[in-house]
C-alpha cells in the first residue's frame, strides 16, 4: 500500500473529532497495516478479549511499534473510525450515491433504487468485519459513534432527503416525510445485509438480484393489496 504521509506521532482519542473525508487521509502505510490487523483481530475475538500483542503479530510488527502509532489500545479501537470513514462513509457521502442519484434524469426510479441497493450491499459486504466491530463495540464505547453523528449523518440525510423531495415534486413519490422515507430505505438495506449474514440458511437462499428487485418493489408499492 502506498505511504500516504510521513506522520509518525501516535493517534490520540481527542484527534478523532478532526477526521475528514479526504481520500488522502494522512496516515502512513504502517498505520494502515496496524489498523487492518486490528480490524481482523477485534472482529474475531472482540475488543476486550484481544491483546495488542495479537494485533502486532497479525500486523507483522512488534508490540512496541503499535504504541508508536496508537497511544493506547483504546485509541487503536477508536482509530478504526478512520478506515470506516475512508472506505465506507466517504464513498456514501461524496461519490457513489450522488452519482447514482444524478443518473435519475433519464432512468426509471426503480432502476436507480436497485443500483443504490446493489452498491450499498456490495460496499457493506466488503467492509463487514470493520462495520461489525464498530457496531458491537459502540455499545460499550459510545464515543465511537460521536464523529459519525456529527460528521456523517448530516451529509447522508441531506443527500438522501433531497433526492426524495425531488421525487415528491415530480409526482413519482407521494407526499411523505423525507427523513422517514430515507430511514426506511436505509433500514431495508441494513436489515438485508445483517440477516443474510446472521442467518443465511433462512435469509440467504434467494438470488441477491431477485431480493433487490423485490425490496425495490415493496419500498415503492408497499405490501397492502391494491383496491
Amino acid at each position: 500500500m502506498k505511504d500516504k504521509s510521513t506522520r509518525q506521532s501516535p493517534i490520540h482519542t481527542n484527534e478523532l473529532a478532526d477526521i475528514d473525508f479526504n481520500p488522502d487521509t494522512e496516515l502512513t502505510e504502517k498505520h494502515w497495516q496496524i489498523l487492518e490487523a486490528a480490524i481482523r483481530v477485534f472482529s474475531e475475538k472482540g475488543f476486550s478479549a484481544s491483546r495488542t500483542s495479537e494485533v502486532a503479530k497479525e500486523a507483522g510488527v512488534s508490540e512496541g511499534t503499535i504504541f508508536n502509532y496508537f497511544k493506547t489500545k483504546k485509541d487503536l479501537l477508536l482509530g478504526m473510525l478512520i478506515p470506516l470513514f475512508v472506505r465506507f462513509f466517504r464513498p456514501f457521502v461524496l461519490s457513489g450515491v450522488e452519482k447514482i442519484f444524478k443518473s435519475r434524469t433519464d432512468r426509471r426510479i426503480e432502476d436507480v433504487l436497485a443500483d443504490l441497493m446493489r452498491d450499498r450491499i456490495r460496499l457493506a459486504q466488503n467492509n463487514l468485519p470493520l462495520i461489525k466491530t464498530v457496531a458491537i463495540e459502540a455499545a460499550f464505547h459510545p464515543e465511537l459513534l460521536q464523529p459519525i453523528k456529527e460528521k456523517v449523518l448530516p451529509k447522508v440525510i441531506g443527500i438522501g432527503t433531497r433526492f426524495i423531495r425531488e421525487e415528491v415534486e415530480k409526482g413519482t413519490l407521494r407526499d411523505v416525510d423525507s427523513v422517514s422515507a430515507l430511514r426506511i430505505l436505509m433500514s431495508m438495506i441494513a436489515g438485508y445485509v445483517v440477516l443474510r449474514n446472521v442467518a443465511p440458511e433462512v435469509f440467504g437462499q434467494e438470488d441477491e438480484e431477485v431480493e433487490i428487485q423485490r425490496m425495490v418493489e415493496i419500498y415503492l408499492n408497499g405490501v397492502k393489496a391494491k383496491d
